[in-house]
């Protein structure tokens, strides 16, 4: 007996002839469920069924060796699925819903890291700019409180207070210019628009720490949550950052200034957003390479460790580490003397 599976039903066949057949229920999502499975490398209900009772199968998938099947090499005979009962129109149906399993499938933790990630960046240059602004319009009248008060404090005191009278300040010396009733309350809204801001932005923070906690937990504890979320997004997963090499991983973030010295022959770089670390950008400038390579290393052990194997490892990776750096610190203690490197000369074309 041979087992056929298509894309409509299971089949048992002896000598090209249908002997027993279990047809898919015809309904686009039902067929879209079973062919999800078959992808998936499983057994299906109606399959298990035919063979419950034989003693011996030929099947033409290696999936289905798994369920006490002889595999043969040999191309499965046509079935027409008009004879069961099953439409061309039922197969586009059940394509587009499997297409849409699919997509719903392919969109992962990690995915919805590297947006929040995203928007953590959007957030600070925004809060950023609008402060700026607000210092500006507000210095107008009071440009002295931006001189005694931290960002936070000042965002509170024009958001609650406005007018520099009404502020529990001193500001009678104060050289700005009166704020009329419909300013004052315009520069109120917009300070707490400013404040909301910089709120959601810290909100963003903590969503994001407990998230990569969850999704990437060797890395968020090795890199930091931040740094973390943001190689997962310049890689474009997590499983594509556990499989790039350590050098790779080193120069996230550094593109244009790698294909700046390919083109131009300027220096390399020596790390990407792996800099934004304070192992990394606190070091003197001679180590910074040595150290951006041993930290993308255990980096990337992480990840893999995150993406597949699901163990914490992490505080073994961070020992190794530490280790690693002091090695590398001792080595480049003392500055290598300045080279003079010349550009790269591009070749001259003669015209003919």
């Amino acid at each position: 007996m041979l087992l056929v599976t298509t894309w409509f039903g299971s089949f048992l066949l002896d000598e090209g002839r249908v002997v027993t057949a279990k047809p898919f229920p015809k309904d686009a999502e039902a067929i879209a469920s079973r062919l999800g499975l078959v992808e998936e490398w499983k057994v299906l209900d109606e399959e298990r069924a035919l063979m419950a009772g034989l003693d011996e199968v030929f099947v033409t998938e290696p999936r289905l060796e798994r369920a006490g099947g002889n595999f043969v090499r040999e191309p499965p005979p046509f079935l027409d699925p008009e004879a069961f009962g099953f439409s061309r129109d039922l197969l586009h149906e059940a394509m587009r819903a499997l297409a849409r399993r699919r997509m719903r499938k392919a969109v992962g933790a990690d995915d919805y890291v590297a947006q929040s990630v995203a928007a953590l960046d959007d957030l600070a240059e925004v809060s950023n700019q609008v402060q700026e602004r607000l210092r500006e319009w507000y210095g107008l009248h009071f440009p002295e409180l931006a001189k005694v008060v931290d960002g936070p404090k000042f965002l509170d005191l024009v958001a609650e207070h406005g007018d520099r009278a009404s502020m529990p300040l001193e500001s009678g010396s104060s050289v700005g210019a009166p704020l009329p009733p419909e300013e004052r309350a315009a520069v109120m809204a917009f300070a707490a628009l400013a404040r909301d801001v910089q709120r959601e932005r810290r909100n963003l923070e903590a969503h994001l720490e407990t998230r990569m906690k969850e999704v990437a937990p060797n890395l968020a504890y090795l890199a930091g949550p931040i740094i973390g979320a943001r190689l997962i997004a310049l890689a474009g997963g997590l499983e594509p950052l556990a499989r790039l090499p350590a050098s790779t991983v080193q120069l996230l973030g550094a593109e244009r200034a790698l294909f700046r010295h390919l083109r131009e022959g300027t220096r390399p770089p020596k790390h990407g957003v792996l800099f934004q670390h304070p192992w990394i950008h606190r070091a003197p400038r001679w180590q910074r390479g040595s150290l951006a390579r041993a930290f993308a290393g255990k980096l990337s052990m992480a990840a893999r460790a995150d993406a597949y194997t699901k163990r914490f490892i992490a505080e073994d990776l961070k020992k190794a580490l530490e280790k690693s750096m002091a090695e590398a610190k001792r080595r480049h203690a003392v500055p290598p003397p300045p080279q003079k490197r010349e550009p790269r000369r591009r070749p001259v074309r003669r015209r003919r």
